[in-house]
């Protein structure tokens, strides 16, 4: 899925492509993408876009007349801005929605695969932020409001283990899966230990291992697109996530690899978890 720094270039890059401009239809291919009724998608139709924004792993499309269209893109989806074609109402298999704009050009939300996961949810600006899928999310991890004394106080109030808490939303917005793993091995912390039991050291490290590799990797992102929309994302950008076997950039030693049904955890024995390997938690076993 993509995370904040995937988000933010995404975010940066559309918003001198649309804001400003008007929505002069909606075209819905796929009516399971549009996850919310009231006021009804065509509710957008003559509204001009505002602003452009991110929230999480969250696109924010401010709209006058005190509405907010928000895309969550999930696993597969992705935005593009492309040439209109009004008098064809049918669109290619992989757009779920279309937002066609009055300059003649379709700002599309396309998703790959066979699964339709994406969304696209109009709500009203008053309400929007108590709404899903905005309520509840946690402080932006490059913001001033990110404060490690606040951060230690969710982690410590959050049962389960390091990484699923640091990827709940609630704790903290943006960071999924793929971003965790390389934050807990900068950290030098264990993906598997209980996150209610972190030291203050612990939590100094990870708040700041939090702050320094998403601005690093938000830098990274910008100079890998250079002022193009984003699609793939580029993984080779990542220190330890989809890296199995290959040595740790720190110690040399085979970054290994968990798999759980539909993700997996990286990270370095000799950094992270003193020396232990950890099996597929498919098998449900411990390896000593």
């Amino acid at each position: 899925m993509p995370e904040l720094p995937f988000v933010q270039v995404l975010v940066d890059t559309l918003a001198p492509e649309v804001r400003g401009r008007t929505i002069a239809s909606v075209v819905v291919a796929s009516p399971s993408a549009v996850k919310t009724a009231a006021p009804p998608v065509t509710a957008a139709v003559g509204r001009r876009i505002t602003a452009v924004g991110r929230r999480g792993k969250l696109v924010v499309l401010t709209l006058d007349g005190d509405l907010v269209l928000v895309v969550h893109l999930m696993r597969d989806g992705r935005l593009q801005v492309v040439p209109g074609r009004p008098h064809r109402l049918r669109l290619p298999r992989p757009v779920v929605l279309a937002l066609r704009l009055d300059d003649g050009r379709d700002l599309r939300l396309t998703e790959s695969g066979s699964r339709r996961r994406a969304g696209v949810y109009l709500l009203r600006a008053a309400e929007a932020d108590r709404s899903e899928p905005l309520a509840g999310l946690g402080p932006e991890p490059l913001s001033d409001g990110f404060a490690v004394d606040a951060f230690a106080r969710s982690l410590r109030s959050s049962p389960g283990q390091l990484k699923a808490v640091l990827t709940r939303q609630r704790v903290v917005a943006g960071i999924g899966n793929a971003y965790a793993d390389d934050i807990l091995w900068e950290a030098r912390l264990s993906p598997f230990a209980p996150a209610a039991r972190l030291t203050d050291g612990d939590v100094a490290r990870l708040h700041a291992a939090v702050r320094g590799v998403l601005a690093e990797a938000l830098e990274r992102y910008r100079a890998h697109f250079g002022g193009r929309l984003p699609a793939a994302e580029p993984a080779d950008l990542l220190r330890v996530h989809r890296r199995g076997g290959e040595p740790c950039p720190r110690c040399g030693t085979p970054i290994r690899v968990v798999y759980y049904a539909d993700r997996e955890t990286y990270y370095c024995p000799a950094c992270q978890t003193a020396g232990r390997v950890y099996a597929d938690r498919r098998l449900s076993r411990l390896l000593r």
